[in-house]
């Protein structure tokens, strides 16, 4: 390597054997500059071992190989030299301060003696340990180079023993039976269908213990213990069980709330002989209206805990309306509602107990754990990203797709983990811990939007100095070299300290305590204030070259130039945005440090809560944010779009406000209140009519009503997704419990035994195939109602009503009761079939395309206003800015259309099979887009007061802003009508390029300008950047969504456009 005072050849890029293009040949490489290559690492050496946060993550395993057949790949079909010197760089674990060459590679890491495991390759230069290199770049913050030295001999020792620790552990999962051991019998995953399976195991001793049995009082009800735990099962953590068991005491409050009033309206009505009438208001007020009520609010909350109360109330209210007659009769049972509530509140105890003792798992816990990995997560992603941008390559798709899916996964996770830690640390009496914990994972959560705004600025980059079929380099790509020259070094730097950092933090994988390194803030500051300085220093050694300062052939060396300033300076100030976002979470981290110090005050104020600190109470919201209304956007369309209907007077006419009242009733969770009651109401009349009510209770028409509420979805694919699961689930489930009797007879031994081996192998469907989980379910409930419900019939607990003579009573005919139970759940399957299709159908597919179609127009009205003109100059009144900052919001509204995806799929229509895989490709590509909007979004909220040389750079470009901001609009406007009324996209679109570089030549005319009079500095045409860059990427985005749409629409029948 060159000493630091030689001269140097001009770059690769330009000496090389190519002909060097005319943009090439007017580049120039102060001779001062110390020159080295990039060179990619094949192998690491035996020195180098692998973190083990890094190396048990499972898409570093899973891809490893992938990533170096991708470089090997990209550096065959790429002949660039991407050039990048060496430069000083903060080692964050010591504050360190030294110049070395060293390669971002993802899996490949050397470790310090007191490192925390960073994941970069780090090859120290023997010259500058000799003291070659410049003494100044040398000089440490901290510790001098013979102690890292020795700190690197120590590492290579530790290393090579790791090494061997690793082989041996290789080596013995390659034996068939270790690696079974250790995949079946020691798998995390499998305590929890055990604990299931142990608590449905206890639960049926309800049945089949005499002692419990009898303390439950006659009647041949209590299988119902067992079908609790179904619902309410133990595979939970602490905090989602008390979560899930406060839910359900409410439920069950509701459920009896309702059993009281409807056995006190059918009495009251006895007692002036009007019992039809009674049983009519019942049947309306409380049986539709109830279940109807808990369907509502079952959607309304969406959560999993809720949902299982609501299945829990449901069923419990159906056993006092249905099943046990009091209502029938018109009397008041006070004593089998009591009965009633404590087999469901056994069942509750049961399962809470098993949660609690058996393999307890903490929500705190796992909340620590998923931080742990998405921080490791956003640190591959940074690497892969990072170490593309500087050698110019692309990236494999599959890998970096995986990595973001896996990051947006957990980002989703987070949000439920967070929510049930509350109630542990609210029952610890931490919450204040909490409130910093939620903290800290708003701010971790929020790195996932800066991470993609350094994807957008690769991909803009990889299209901008891709190869043609010639392999030769177009001008964007040598004026990009000379940017990566000269920026690469301290944008390289700053990332290496960044992702090491975010590789320690929060929490230690071994402990889960809290890990931060007291020198985190002084290295990471230090780090921002070297990249800063050598930012602006390398900006102006970039803008005194000629080829930039030539004034032949301007325009079209503006355009590239100007591409290219976009994406670097994106790229850039991407990269210190993320650094300091990793800096406010070190500052809640100290704060959460500062609180373990004081030993962790216990309060519990969340008692009071009309007291509770109003401060608190804010961040919970910011955490629980949902998706809100945006204000009005209609005047964004065109003038006179507001209050159309107002007559001249100023009067809304009373029909207009007829409409808008009605509001309520046009909303989809609403509307599935209403179906659901309606629906119950068809279900409930035969077991009160004279005629039909001995048929009802013949076939146990109770349990098909459970089964129609619980099967309702909102929408039509999501309701019809489960039938078939349904259906076969309880055939199976009622002729195994058939079969099982066949064999062994009323044996409780082998009848709980046998339900326990079940139960296991039905719960690992539930917990492990989430997509028809439902399938698994069925079948234990069918199994329970079948099996345990003969086994009481068997041993005589049962009223003296003869209701059971028609099953065999106390010599139960098993295979008729199986046949029973078959009929009444697929009896409520077809009635939620008819009333999913037919009462106020909700199209899956139409609900998406609704849906879609409003989010492009939401995105359209963003676009078409301008972003830039929500700044303001110092003096100017704020301007109101309700556009961008819904951004966040517009993320959340997209996530939840992936949903209405899958259930389009279910959907049948005679066209064919619903295209999944173009509805995907459109929505990841709208993700995309939103992530250019977060790229201008975060630039702008930054500082809403625009800087002078800002101010006359918006006015001087307003012309050009806002024939492109139009054009974009358009393209949003044409894809929102065209999927609403499925049509094909026109030939001829909106041209958005040629707006677009009229202007960029404008922001170059304006910065030759003031490059000529050295006034301000290049920090002016960030936010500049942002906005080229976007609309590039919003561009591109469209086309992709457009030529995907085409293949949807693409075809048009004859009937389409008959009037």
């Amino acid at each position: 390597m060159a000493n630091s005072n030689s001269t140097t050849s001009p770059p690769p890029f330009i000496s090389s054997q190519r002909a060097p293009t005319d943009t090439a040949a007017a580049l120039h490489v102060p001779p001062d500059a110390i020159v080295d290559t990039i060179i990619e690492e094949n192998e690491s050496d035996d020195d180098a071992v692998a973190d083990s946060r890094t190396t048990n993550h499972p898409l570093a395993q899973s891809r490893s190989s992938s990533i170096d057949d991708g470089r090997r790949k990209t550096k065959e079909s790429r002949p660039s030299h991407r050039m990048v010197r060496n430069f000083s760089l903060i080692l964050p674990d010591t504050g360190e301060r030294v110049r070395r060459q060293f390669t971002l590679d993802q899996f490949d890491t050397v470790t310090d003696g007191q490192s925390s495991g960073c994941q970069a390759m780090v090859d120290i230069d023997e010259g500058e340990l000799n003291g070659d290199a410049d003494s100044s770049e040398n000089s440490a913050l901290i510790n001098g180079e013979q102690q890292h030295r020795n700190r690197k001999s120590f590492s290579r020792f530790i290393a090579k023993l790791a090494k061997i620790s690793d082989r041996t552990g290789n080596y013995l999962l390659s034996i068939t039976l270790f690696r079974w051991i250790y995949v079946h019998l020691f798998f995390e995953q499998f305590s929890r269908p055990l604990k299931c399976a142990l608590t449905y195991y206890i639960a049926s001793f309800a049945v089949f213990s005499s002692t419990i049995s009898s303390h439950l009082g006659s009647g041949d009800g209590k299988h119902l213990t067992a079908t609790v735990t179904v619902y309410f099962h133990p595979s939970r953590t602490l905090g989602s069980m008390i979560e899930a068991t406060m839910f359900a005491e409410i439920g069950l409050f509701y459920g009896v709330f309702l059993s009281f009033c409807a056995m006190h309206t059918a009495a009251l009505f006895k007692s002036f002989d009007l019992l039809p009438l009674g049983h009519a208001i019942v049947l309306v007020v409380f049986g539709a209206g109830g279940l109807g009520s808990i369907a509502l609010m079952k959607r309304k909350m969406d959560k999993q805990t809720f949902n299982t109360a609501c299945s829990l109330a449901s069923t419990q209210f159906v056993r006092i309306l249905v099943r046990e007659g009091a209502v029938q009769q018109g009397v008041v049972a006070f004593g089998k509602m009591w009965q009633v509530t404590m087999i469901v509140h056994l069942g509750i105890l049961i399962s809470a107990t098993v949660c609690f003792l058996v393999f307890p798992t903490s929500a705190i816990t796992k909340l620590k754990r998923g931080l742990n990995t998405l921080m490791d997560t956003y640190s591959h992603m940074l690497s892969i990203i990072a170490r593309s941008f500087f050698a110019g390559t692309d990236v494999t798709k599959t890998e970096i797709e995986e990595l973001f899916k896996s990051a947006r996964s957990l980002v989703v996770s987070l949000d439920g983990s967070l929510q049930e830690s509350k109630y542990e640390h609210y029952m610890r009496g931490t919450e204040t811990e909490f409130f910093i914990q939620a903290r800290l994972v708003k701010s971790i959560q929020s790195l996932m939007q800066h991470v993609g705004g350094l994807r957008s600025s690769l991909v803009m980059e990889w299209s901008l100095t891709n190869l043609d079929h010639r392999q030769t380099r177009s001008s964007c790509g040598e004026i990009f070299d000379v940017f990566v020259y000269y920026l690469g070094p301290p944008m390289k730097s700053l990332t290496y300290t960044v992702k090491s950092i975010m590789e320690a933090l929060p929490f230690d994988d071994a402990t889960n305590e809290l890990q931060l390194n007291a020198h985190f803030v002084d290295s990471l500051n230090a780090a921002l204030d070297l990249f800063s300085t050598a930012r602006s220093k390398a900006l102006r050694e970039i803008y005194s070259q000629d080829v930039f300062t030539a004034q032949t052939d301007r325009e079209s060396i503006a355009i590239h130039l100007e591409k290219v300033a976009a994406t670097c300076g994106q790229f850039s100030h991407g990269l210190e945005d993320l650094a300091r976002e990793i800096g406010e979470i070190i500052a809640t981290l100290k704060e959460y440090e500062v609180y373990i110090a004081e030993g962790r005050p216990k309060s519990w104020n969340w008692i009071l809560f009309w007291r509770a600190n109003p401060a608190n109470r804010l961040k919970v919201a910011e955490v629980e944010e949902e998706v809100t209304v945006p204000p009005k956007l209609a005047h964004l369309f065109s003038e006179g779009n507001v209050e159309k209907y107002v007559d001249k007077e100023g009067h809304v006419p009373w029909s207009l406000r007829l409409w808008r009242s009605l509001r309520l009733f046009r909303r989809n969770d609403v509307r599935f209140g209403i179906k659901v009651g309606l629906g119950s109401l068809l279900f409930l009349i035969p077991a009160y009519m004279s005629q039909t009510k001995d048929i009802f209770r013949h076939y146990r028409g109770e349990w098909g009503l459970v089964a129609f509420v619980l099967m309702m979805n909102i929408s039509i694919g999501g309701t019809t997704n489960t039938i078939l699961y349904r259906l076969s689930g309880t055939f199976i489930g009622c002729y195994s419990a058939w079969l099982v009797w066949f064999f062994f007879g009323v044996n409780r031994a082998i009848l709980s035994f046998t339900g326990f081996c079940i139960a296991f192998i039905c719960f690992c469907i539930i917990l492990g195939w989430k997509k028809n989980s439902s399938f698994g379910r069925f079948v234990l409930l069918a199994f329970n109602l079948t099996a345990l419900y003969s086994y009481s019939l068997s041993q005589n607990d049962i009223d003296d009503d003869g209701r059971n003579e028609d099953e065999g009573g106390a010599n139960p005919i098993v295979s008729e009761i199986a046949f029973h139970r078959l009929v009444s759940v697929s009896s409520g399957i077809i009635v939620a079939i008819f009333v999913t299709m037919y009462i106020w159908p909700n199209s899956a597919r139409q609900n998406l395309k609704r849906k879609l179609s409003i989010l492009w127009i939401r995105m359209g009205l963003i676009w078409k206003c301008d972003p830039l003109n929500s700044l303001t100059h110092i003096g100017e009144a704020p301007r109101s800015f309700t556009t961008l900052q819904d951004e966040q919001k517009l993320q959340k509204s997209l996530l939840k259309m992936q949903e209405l995806v899958g259930a389009a799929s279910n959907e049948f229509r005679l066209k064919g099979p619903f295209p999944t895989k173009n509805y995907e490709f459109i929505m990841k590509t709208t993700q995309e887009i939103l992530d250019a909007f977060h790229n201008v979004n975060a630039m702008i909220i930054k500082d809403l007061n625009a800087s002078e040389r800002e101010a006359e750079i918006i006015k001087y470009t307003v012309e050009e802003r806002t024939e492109l901001s139009n054009r974009i609009f358009l393209l949003f406007y044409l894809l929102a009508s065209g999927i609403r009324l499925s049509l094909p996209i026109p030939d001829h679109l909106p041209n958005t390029v040629h707006a677009r570089d009229r202007m960029i030549v404008k922001i170059n005319e304006y910065r030759m300008k003031s490059v000529s009079q050295n006034a301000g500095a290049d920090d002016d045409f960030v936010l500049f950047y942002s906005f080229i860059l976007a609309t590039m990427a919003i561009n591109d985005g469209l086309l992709r969504i457009i030529s995907a749409f085409q293949d949807i629409y693409g075809a048009i029948e004859e009937e389409t456009l008959s009037i």
